[in-house]
């Protein structure tokens, strides 16, 4: 028997916020029953979300719940498999679009 490895949505944001911000490759992998996106674009979760816009992901649920931030909505997920994903170029449009800096170098 495998062994099965659990992961929280905190530890799993802050892998990701630390590859983000060091600049290094996101970890992104194909996930059976997602659509495939075209060119490099991705899936993203709650914790992939949280880590591109650098907020916890909590404020994620949060601006889900009540239509925020007031002044550029952030964009609704896809409900796929029970779970919410974005697509990373949709969060990246958004993150221009509310005139937000990244740390991440480009």
């Amino acid at each position: 028997m495998s062994e099965q490895r659990r992961v929280t949505l905190a530890a799993q944001h802050g892998a990701l916020l630390q590859a983000l911000i060091e600049a290094k490759e996101v970890p992104a992998g194909r996930l059976l029953g997602l659509p495939d996106l075209p060119s490099d674009d991705v899936w993203v979760d709650t914790a992939g979300a949280a880590a591109l816009t650098r907020v916890n992901p909590k404020t994620i649920t949060s601006w889900l719940t009540r239509s925020g931030p007031k002044r550029c909505p952030f964009p609704s997920p896809h409900k796929i498999l029970y779970r919410l994903y974005w697509k990373r170029s949709e969060i990246e449009e958004w993150l221009q679009g509310a005139g937000v800096i990244t740390l991440a170098s480009d």
